[in-house]
């Protein structure tokens, strides 16, 4: 009887193994992948991609993908679903707001893999002060928007940046950004014509009680013509 059983045990010690893969497959994961790049085209090393299961992105992650390395390139397994993706490049904790020179996708970037086991998707980073700049090459269409940061003395406050959003409580990310103030709180902001509300925060992106502190109209008319507002840091 015992001899009997020992070639099945070895047939199924042979099985198993496929048996387990085959219900990984079928248990609806997907592989997300891609590049990290800069604004020039170049892979990033050290980035990784946070992936969250709603819109809200200012906190711990649901998923992170190893850093990249060299070649930019990323690759994370995830459950079938909807997710919200974005690429970081940090020096630090993982979790929490993003300090001066670290580098961020943008807005989120929605995730559904329709059934598809693989999934490509690649992200570009970029600081404030690179974001500023790139901004800055259309800015025959917008208006020059510059002034100082200050604190609630009237003190210059350095290393702060000024967003505009056309919404004055924003869930994501503001619409524009300027570069980071230097000692003398000085900014630069580019805008199109349009409502907007002013605000300056120190990390990016502005914690959620941070409500904007100015309106700005910026009309037609003033497309190229420069505008001063000074904006205070709450």
């Amino acid at each position: 009887m015992i001899r009997r059983l020992v070639p099945f045990l070895l047939a199924l010690l042979v099985v198993l193994p496929a048996t387990v893969v085959a219900a990984g497959a079928a248990s609806g994961l997907f592989v997300l992948h891609g590049t990290v790049t800069d604004l020039s085209g170049h892979p990033v090393e050290g980035a990784e991609v946070f992936v969250y299961d709603s819109t809200n992105t200012r906190r711990p992650a649901e998923y992170i993908s190893p850093k990249t390395e060299r070649d930019g390139r990323y690759s994370i397994e995830l459950p079938e679903g909807k997710y919200w993706a974005v690429a970081r490049v940090r020096q630090g904790e993982k979790f929490g707001p993003l300090q001066l020179g670290m580098r961020h996708s943008g807005e989120p970037t929605i995730i559904e893999p329709y059934g598809d086991s693989q999934l490509e998707q690649d992200f570009s980073v970029a600081d404030l002060r690179e974001l500023a700049q790139s901004r800055q090459r259309e800015k025959n269409a917008f208006t020059k928007v510059s002034g100082r940061v200050l604190d609630v003395a009237g003190k210059p406050v350095p290393n702060a940046y000024v967003f505009a959003q056309r919404e004055k409580v924003a869930t994501v990310l503001p619409d524009f950004v300027s570069a980071w103030t230097d000692r003398t709180g000085r900014y630069l902001l580019y805008l199109p014509a349009g409502q907007f509300y002013l605000g300056a925060a120190t990390v990016f992106p502005p914690p959620p009680a941070q409500v904007p502190a100015r309106e700005l109209t910026v009309s037609p008319a003033k497309i190229g013509v420069a505008i001063t507002s000074d904006v205070t840091l709450k």
